[in-house]
């Protein structure tokens, strides 16, 4: 039974499953302490599914978990003093960027063993989601869910206003149709299409990057770093052509007419019909229905424009993971409750029901018509457009100093954006800010190579092949590529 308490804890009575190792004795009671990210309605939704879960599987355990449901904030907040005082908890949820900086601070447990053993090492994880929680080549949290961007629109508006959806699927389309929307509805208080400005910008930047090839950095071997007296063995490559065409074109949409948003509510400006159009995240439709909008009328194109057409395009994959931190106390119980949380019939069903997307292969598969019921209201085939960008989604970096990082690449799109500037000398002023934050000489840079049989040359190091970048690299299909340092 769920009950909250005065302190806003919301403490559920479960019953743990499945405890191969460390099981404790008969009716022994063994307390979770849980901090997760809100909002709370998600979790009142997948604990007691875990709750039925463990109490079928093993009912002779008395597991009593607490869980603590906190905004993003408030939660990081949380989980930095508890990293800083060693207090105890058991399952936490992680922002993927924030999995490094915790992992480094040796406050999450190496969920490897559990994960080669139970899970057969995520290889039902599509590879952004795989990679994406891997720390020094360990897991360190586990994708759980995930959400993607892309582009809403009112069906009516467009049609007023003549624009054919299709026609904002590259560059130079975006920007006329932009501009025509603004002609059409602007005497209506209606915007044509929203330019995300404040927070996470860098959010809706990156996807152009990836799209051009490009990419943000690259992980590079550990003594060269070390031989170098960086801080991180991480290189960006923020000064790429691919970043500044990014920028170019954040600039442009500027240029265009199009006023940068500051106040980012995830959805309400759409679904209130203040935009006609909205590069915003999948989690859009969640608005769209508690507003009981005619969903017929609501347009996606699951992609970002690209600059070409029939190019590949690309988003930024989000959601949440979850770790196990190594102050646990029961760090045995704990990765049976994580994994009774990450099930096809709690997790997978959550998705279904909360409009997130899976990180997993199989419950793409076993829930296709679950999925396509949410998804395709109206009649839209929107979850077949959702399935086919699934390929094209990739994660942030997550080592321990990236927060820095991402808050330079931000400021670097603002600067574009509010202040007008050169597009190719603010890529270079930002490879020039994280070069030196992180103790990297001046004009270090890092190359791609392929793999040689899984072995690098000398002062290389072998990563997985995830972005477009390093896809590309790997013209044997391995799976694998090189990094190397190289000095201009």
């Amino acid at each position: 039974m769920m009950t909250k308490n005065s302190l806003g804890l919301t403490a559920v009575a479960l019953v743990a499953a499945g405890i191969a190792i460390g099981t404790p004795a008969a009716a022994e009671q063994v307390s979770l302490n849980l901090v997760l990210v809100s909002p709370a309605d998600r979790w009142e939704h997948i604990l007691p599914l875990a709750e039925a879960a463990f109490k079928k599987a093993n009912p002779q355990v008395d597991l009593k978990v607490n869980a603590q449901i906190l905004p993003f904030g408030d939660r990081l907040t949380r989980l930095r003093a508890a990293a800083a005082g060693g207090t105890p908890l058991d399952i936490v949820s992680l922002d993927q960027p924030e999995v490094g900086e915790f992992a480094a601070a040796g406050f999450t447990k190496d969920l490897t063993p559990y994960i080669d053993r139970d899970l057969d090492g995520l290889k039902d994880w599509l590879p952004a989601y795989r990679d994406g929680t891997l720390y020094e080549g360990k897991w360190h949290a586990i994708w759980a869910w995930t959400d993607a961007r892309v582009l809403w629109y009112w069906k009516d508006l467009l049609k007023e206003a003549g624009v054919d959806p299709q026609s904002m699927t590259t560059w130079d389309g975006y920007l006329e149709s932009c501009k025509k929307l603004d002609a059409a509805l602007s005497k209506k208080g209606i915007q044509g299409c929203l330019l995300i400005g404040k927070p996470w910008v860098a959010d809706w930047t990156l996807p152009y990057v990836w799209m051009h090839n490009g990419d943000i950095g690259q992980l590079v071997d550990e003594d060269a770093a070390k031989d170098a007296g960086a801080s991180e063995a991480w290189v960006p490559s923020l000064d790429s052509q691919a970043w500044i065409d990014a920028l170019k074109f954040t600039k442009a949409q500027v240029d265009a007419g199009i006023t940068p948003f500051t106040e980012h509510q995830f959805g309400p400006q759409f679904a209130s019909r203040s935009f006609a159009t909205s590069l915003e995240g999948t989690w859009v439709y969640g608005s769209l229905a508690n507003t009981g909008a005619d969903m017929s009328n609501v347009g996606v194109i699951a992609a970002f424009p690209t600059e070409k057409k029939g190019e590949p395009t690309a988003t930024m994959a989000g959601g949440w993971t979850l770790a196990i931190p190594a102050t646990s106390e029961h760090p045995d119980v704990a990765w049976q409750f994580l994994k009774a949380m990450l099930d096809v019939k709690v997790m997978g069903d959550a998705e279904v029901k909360f409009g997130y997307l899976p990180v997993r292969q199989s419950f793409a598969t076993d829930l296709d018509k679950d999925f396509g019921a949410y998804w395709d209201k109206g009649g839209d085939k929107r979850w077949d457009e959702l399935k086919k960008l699934a390929p094209s989604a990739y994660g942030r970096p997550n080592f321990p100093s990236w927060s820095g990082v991402g808050t330079t690449i931000s400021e670097t799109v603002q600067n574009v954006m509010f202040n007008g500037a050169d597009p190719a000398e603010a890529a270079a002023n930002a490879q020039h800010q994280v070069l030196e934050a992180l103790g990297w000489p001046e004009g270090t840079s890092v190359k791609v190579a392929d793999d040689n049989n899984g072995a690098c040359e000398k002062g290389g190091r072998l990563i997985n092949a995830v972005t477009p970048m390093q896809k590309a690299a790997d013209s044997n299909g391995s799976g694998a590529i090189c990094t190397v340092i190289s000095s201009n």
